[in-house]
């Protein structure tokens, strides 16, 4: 909340950093904007590491990043974590608000899919999908990716259709806003 009030009371000043237009962190940050009313400059990267060495070397004021690009540096001391754009706190620093606990509604996550290619038979995308979910029933596995920020889960291939359906939507009107387009 204390850099929001600081940042509406210096409109156009500051600066915040992504892994690039369009991606989630990027969006993340628009997010932002949008709902908190912000007036903030967008700096692309070329990935969250640089966008991490500006920020520690004062090029640019604030960024946004998947958790497993932040962390090692958050917990070094190195810069200060502030808070999880999930809706829900991460397991990986529970002592870390989420956006939603000061703009009610503030979600944003990176996720990602096994995808095939359009009019892969039926049989097959089902025996992909039980694989995926055999996959993620091995402990390790999911242990790796919690260890690194991320909350492995699994769906089947019609409900990841009605996920990225809604994702899409919703995201939408903060896509526009933000000026990302394809090139």
């Amino acid at each position: 909340p204390e850099l929001i009030a600081f940042l509406r009371a210096n409109p156009g000043r500051y600066a915040y950093g992504s892994s690039g237009a369009g991606t989630t962190p990027h969006l993340s940050g628009e997010l932002l904007k949008q709902m908190a009313g912000l007036d903030v400059l967008h700096v692309p990267y070329r990935g969250g590491a640089p966008a991490l060495l500006d920020l520690m070397g004062g090029r640019v004021h604030l960024i946004m990043d998947n958790i497993p690009g932040l962390l090692p540096s958050a917990r070094e001391g190195k810069i200060r974590a502030l808070a999880v754009t999930s809706a829900q706190r991460s397991p990986v620093v529970p002592d870390l608000p989420t956006m939603a606990e000061f703009l009610p509604g503030f979600e944003m996550t990176s996720w990602g899919a096994v995808c095939a290619p359009a009019g892969l038979p039926q049989p097959v995308v089902q025996r992909l999908s039980a694989f995926s979910k055999r996959a993620l029933e091995n402990a390790e596995l999911v242990r790796g990716y919690q260890d690194l920020g991320a909350t492995p889960w699994w769906t089947t291939p019609e409900q990841l259709a009605t996920f990225r359906t809604h994702e899409e939507a919703r995201l939408a009107p903060v896509i526009r806003a933000s000026g990302a387009r394809v090139e």
